[in-house]
């Protein structure tokens, strides 16, 4: 009879320990699907865009062990806002005055207050932007330099050491959903919250904003055109490098009749520098805006082989030099400093899972092309 009331008294300390115990965890919870499609990289910023579901970042498979090729400048070794590397080429050279948007009404008229953006905006050597997907990491500060002017975080949530680093912040309405227009509205009653406000990301995608140009120009009319009163500069929906990008930009800007786009957000993922340039040229040609590219990266969607880290480097070096040869080229932000790029190779990390940049980044933060 006591060794029965023993196993009872066991049975009901293990029943308390799993009522009462730590809930368990899993990764796959959280909602962030991984799909493999040739329309850019689908749900796989996903971890990055939506901080309510943020997934936990995972040490990096690649590592600042990557050496550049003998095509790269030596980079310096200090990058934090205290010890900023020196611009290894003056930054003297403006953008193009060419900002006329395809509405009929001119980027830089009247009936804002001044733009707050750095002077050094847009200037050749000060073109790079931080994709950040790192939150308020402290890790942000090894990557501002003299090169470095803005950043963004595929929303309104700025890192808190943002503005004290000198960084530009670029709040984003992401898409059309109530609660990220909510969450945008009430952001930017913030006072010099940021300086350019980007519109919608990747609408012409299924599995991004997803919205017709129609619908888009619609929202654009109420939420983001109102910025302009506020001093900001806005930039265009950013379209992925799908074909249908184009016309829908086309569409949009028709849609959009009486609207101030200041410049054209684009995003673009291949293996290839001269299909870049391609890509960018055309889109400048067509909507005649200057050009923020918030999200490229050497990467294959299209089933064919990965670029090996010479071809990186290379490529990132062709990359750099036509940005800052090109005055209608206002800033680029490769994809992405982050521990993890969620689908992208690997190889094209800027952040080394201790935080620090990888020798890639070191090459992108510092402008190092030859």
């Amino acid at each position: 009879m006591s060794k029965l009331l023993n196993l009872v008294a066991l049975s009901s300390l293990a029943v308390l320990a799993v009522t009462f115990g730590p809930a368990s965890t899993n990764a796959l919870s959280t909602g962030h699907a991984h799909v493999n499609r040739h329309f850019e990289h689908g749900a796989i910023a996903k971890k990055k865009r939506d901080t309510s579901k943020r997934c936990k970042a995972r040490p990096s498979t690649s590592s600042s062990s990557v050496k550049p090729t003998s095509t790269t400048k030596a980079a310096p070794t200090t990058t934090s806002a205290a010890s900023q590397a020196p611009s290894t080429k003056p930054a003297t050279k403006t953008t193009s005055s060419k900002s006329s948007s395809s509405t009929g009404q001119s980027g830089g008229s009247s009936g804002g207050a001044a733009h707050p953006a750095s002077g050094k905006f847009g200037q050749t050597g000060s073109k790079i932007c931080a994709a950040w997907g790192d939150g308020n990491d402290a890790s942000i500060s090894k990557f501002k330099t003299d090169h470095v002017v803005g950043i963004y975080t595929w929303g309104v949530d700025k890192p808190s050491q943002a503005d004290a680093l000198g960084y530009d912040f670029w709040p984003m309405l992401w898409g059309s959903s109530g609660d990220k227009i909510d969450a945008f509205e009430k952001a930017m009653q913030t006072p010099n919250l940021g300086t350019i406000v980007l519109g919608f990301n990747e609408p012409n995608e299924q599995g991004q904003s997803n919205m017709d140009p129609q619908t888009a120009a619609s929202l654009w009319k109420q939420h983001i055109e109102p910025k302009r009163n506020q001093g900001y500069k806005l930039c265009s929906p950013a379209m992925s490098s799908r074909p249908n990008g184009q016309q829908w930009m086309a569409d949009f800007m028709k849609a959009c009749d009486g609207c101030h786009v200041d410049y054209q957000c684009l995003h673009w993922y291949d293996t290839s520098f001269d299909k870049l340039k391609t890509y960018l040229t055309d889109y400048h040609n067509q909507i005649g805006l200057p050009i923020l590219l918030t999200e490229f990266a050497d990467q294959n969607f299209n089933g064919g082989p990965q670029a090996n880290s010479d071809s990186i480097f290379s490529f990132m070096n062709d990359a750099l030099k036509f940005f800052d040869e090109t005055d209608w080229i206002l800033a680029a932000c490769p994809f992405g400093i982050m521990h993890d790029l969620q689908g992208v190779n690997t190889l094209n990390l800027l952040q080394a899972s201790d935080g620090s940049p990888t020798d890639l980044g070191y090459m992108v933060i510092n402008d190092s092309w030859n």
